[in-house]
């Protein structure tokens, strides 16, 4: 049996989800149709496919209108961070800057890299070091001019922060108050993919311009997502081709796994605040269990940020002098699965770059893990979890040593 401790890189399908996915399946399969097509099994495609858009929607708190599907969060950030700086740029020439924090995903991260080789600006948000980014009103307020884009997190897909996303929609709505559709003032985007679970998401609420959320965080199938637009928003596609999804992403669109990401979006709105309790249940758990057997871990492990500033379903450890390799392999040989970093990183042993921007050693920064719950994570779980680091956390300190012997040894031999 394996103790599942890494929902932040994907999570298992909700029943639910996989109920609607199944039904619209054999829907679709005992009247065929493109929900392009005009005769009658077309035209039932395009009703299961705009009702899962209209619910979609209504989860997250936007009209069905602003819903875009996509193939998961990477695209939607592609989608919306490159999309609306080009759209943003062409209504006002002046507009050449895009701002990021230091904790955005990669997939946010190298669209904004992308643009920079187009003649994009590229500023980044300073990061504390409690791992929360530092809005400046003032220093927002004076650059705002040349600004097309900023996009700030909800929740860190790493080490798990929430981000003042809401200091940074007012800052910006302060000194830049016109209308958007015009290039009158610069676009806000959230990548909301680690949040819907334990934050309120709605779209309307949070003021953003663009919410990414992709679907196998929360139980969806992978392959689904969305992208929020609000209404009036300016957006450019590199996809153009059939004119789907209001002309920005075209393709057959995906019914079936449409229709199980709004039944899994459904759940976990209505359940969120059961599940932040279970989260938060599940995390003290950990961390109780951590203070009680430091003796035998050979020294203290602790969060990497303080607990009270980040989601309770991401809990990023520091295991400074211990080999990450060796320390996730134990792990898995006892049965337990976590990761050591963002997932998009998996088999890549090399310093977070989110913590030695937050001042942390590059031992530090090498030596991390981050267990990640769900609503399918059961108290043995981390029990297991909490039995196994031991021995885990020997073989990566034990490795550790080895490789830092060979090292100076090789030094050695050059001098």
């Amino acid at each position: 049996m394996t103790h599942y401790l890494d929902h932040a890189a994907t999570s298992p399908i909700l029943d639910c989800a996989r109920e609607a996915w199944i039904e619209a399946q054999c829907a679709l399969a005992l009247e065929p149709g493109n929900p392009a097509s005009l005769h009658a099994g077309g035209r039932r495609a395009r009703r299961m496919l705009e009702d899962a858009r209209e619910r979609i929607g209504a989860a997250l708190g936007a009209e069905r209108a602003e819903v875009v599907l996509v193939s998961g969060a990477t695209e939607s950030d592609a989608l919306a961070v490159a999309g609306a700086a080009r759209a943003v740029r062409a209504l006002a020439p002046g507009r050449t800057r895009v701002l990021l924090s230091e904790v955005e995903h990669d997939a946010v991260g190298e669209q904004a890299q992308g643009l920079a080789d187009e003649g994009f600006e590229v500023s980044r948000l300073r990061v504390a070091p409690s791992g929360v980014v530092e809005v400046d009103p003032a220093a927002l307020s004076a650059d705002a001019d040349s600004l097309a884009l900023a996009s700030l997190t909800l929740v860190s897909s790493e080490i798990g922060t929430i981000q003042p996303l809401g200091s940074l929609v007012e800052a910006l709505a302060a000194a830049a108050p016109e209308a958007a559709a015009t290039g009158g003032r610069p676009l806000v985007h959230t990548d909301a993919a680690q949040a819907v679970g334990v934050l309120d998401t709605d779209f309307a609420g949070l003021g953003v311009d663009l919410l990414s959320l992709g679907g196998h965080k929360i139980g969806a199938p992978v392959g689904t997502g969305v992208l929020l637009v609000k209404r009036g928003t300016p957006l450019r596609t590199d996809r153009p081709g059939g004119g789907h999804e209001r002309g920005l992403r075209s393709g057959t669109p995906d019914v079936a796994g449409a229709c199980a990401l709004a039944a899994a979006l459904e759940e976990t709105v209505r359940e969120r605040g059961a599940r932040r309790a279970h989260a938060l249940g599940l995390r003290e758990q950990l961390l109780d269990g951590l203070n009680a057997a430091s003796d035998s871990l050979g020294a203290p492990i602790r969060p990497s940020v303080d607990p009270g500033l980040a989601s309770p379903a991401i809990i990023h450890l520091s295991i400074p002098t211990a080999h990450p390799e060796a320390v996730l392999m134990a792990m898995d040989a006892a049965g337990v699965a976590v990761s050591a970093g963002s997932a998009c990183h998996a088999g890549v042993t090399r310093p977070s770059a989110v913590r030695l921007v937050m001042g942390a050693s590059e031992a530090e920064a090498l030596g991390a893990l981050r267990v990640s719950t769900g609503p399918s994570t059961a108290s043995e779980d981390i029990g297991a979890f909490l039995r196994a680091l031991p021995r885990a956390v020997a073989a990566g300190r034990a490795l550790d040593e080895r490789e830092g012997s060979r090292a100076a040894r090789s030094s050695s031999r050059r001098s």
